[in-house]
């Protein structure tokens, strides 16, 4: 493992433990492909979750990459398919968030998602950590994804 990924790992460790999470993911935009590839993905129950590609347009993630800011979502068991977020379905995830991953050139470069299996928002201190973390992540990841 590269010290990138070890670092990557600890911090999404770190985030889905702070936002008592059940799963944490980073999603990195390929541009090319119009589609956001999973890097990383902790919590996962799933082996088909880091093969995901969604495009950028659909879901929460997409929400978070057309308008540069942290959102969070939440769905009923039967309203899964209609929010359009791939890992939410796959995962089964009841309530969701994410933030965008920008760098210092102020283009957005993929989002990171956090979800829980059961219903309730995140309170402020959960978003406040994530934030935390996600800003550390891009500020190191920025030499890298770029």
């Amino acid at each position: 493992m590269t010290p990138t990924q070890i670092f990557v790992e600890e911090k999404l460790q770190l985030l889905l433990k702070r936002t008592q999470s059940d799963l944490t993911a980073i999603g990195v935009l390929d541009r090319a492909t119009r589609k956001i590839h999973w890097y990383s993905v902790y919590g996962s129950v799933s082996n088909r979750t880091e093969r995901i590609r969604q495009q950028i347009n659909i879901g929460l993630t997409g929400e978070v990459l057309r308008t540069g800011r942290f959102l969070q979502t939440s769905a009923a068991k039967h309203q899964l398919f209609d929010l359009g977020e791939s890992i939410m379905m796959t995962e089964k995830l009841l309530h969701a968030a994410a933030w965008p991953i920008i760098f210092n050139d102020l283009q957005i470069y993929g989002a990171i998602l956090i979800g829980k299996r059961i219903e309730g928002k995140y309170n402020t201190e959960q978003i406040e950590a994530g934030t935390d973390i996600v800003h550390e992540l891009s500020v190191y990841c920025s030499k890298y994804f770029i």
